[in-house]
C-alpha cells in the first residue's frame, strides 16, 4: 500500500518543483527584458514544455487527494449503495481510459523520437516530454487503484 501512496506523492512534488521552476525563470525572463531588454530566448517554448510536467505528475496527486472537482447534483440524491456503484463504475472507466491513453502515449512517444520531432525555435527534442505524458499516465493510473483500494478497505472496516 505504501507504493500506491508514494507514487502520486513524489509525482506531486515534481509538478510543484516544476512550478516553482517555472515562475522562476518567467521572473527572470521579465526582470531581464525590462532591466536589460535581453529576454531569455525560448521562454514562452520552454514553459510550453514544463507545463507537460505540471499537468501530467499533477494529475495523480490531485487523484490521490481526492481533488478533482465533483459535481454529485443528482448522484448525492441517490441512496448509498447506489452512490457506491456509480463511484465504483467511474473509477473502472477511468482505469480502462487511463490505460489506454497510457499504452497510446508510449506509442508516441516512440513516433515523436523516430520523427525526431524538436521545438520550433530553440529545437529542444519532443519526446522526452511525450514520455513523461505516458509516465504521468502511469502514476494517474496508480493512483486510482490506490483509491480503489483504500475505498474498498474503508468499505470493509467495521
Amino acid at each position: 500500500m505504501r507504493i500506491l501512496d508514494a507514487i502520486p506523492r513524489i509525482s506531486g512534488i515534481v509538478s510543484m518543483v516544476t512550478v516553482l521552476l517555472l515562475m522562476i525563470l518567467i521572473s527572470a525572463d521579465v526582470g531581464l527584458r525590462a532591466a536589460f531588454n535581453k529576454p531569455i530566448t525560448g521562454t514562452i517554448e520552454i514553459a510550453e514544455l514544463l507545463m507537460v510536467i505540471i499537468v501530467f505528475f499533477g494529475l495523480s496527486w490531485t487523484t490521490h487527494k481526492k481533488m478533482h472537482i465533483k459535481v454529485d447534483l443528482f448522484v448525492a440524491r441517490y441512496p448509498k449503495r447506489m452512490q457506491e456503484i456509480i463511484i465504483i463504475f467511474n473509477h473502472v472507466i477511468a482505469l480502462i481510459l487511463t490505460a489506454v491513453l497510457c499504452w497510446q502515449t508510449f506509442g508516441e512517444t516512440k513516433m515523436v523520437k523516430l520523427l525526431g520531432l524538436t521545438s520550433a525555435y530553440i529545437e529542444v527534442p519532443k519526446y522526452p516530454f511525450y514520455a513523461v505524458a505516458a509516465i504521468g499516465w502511469g502514476c494517474f493510473f496508480i493512483a486510482i487503484v490506490g483509491n480503489i483500494i483504500k475505498r474498498t478497505i474503508e468499505d470493509e472496516t467495521p
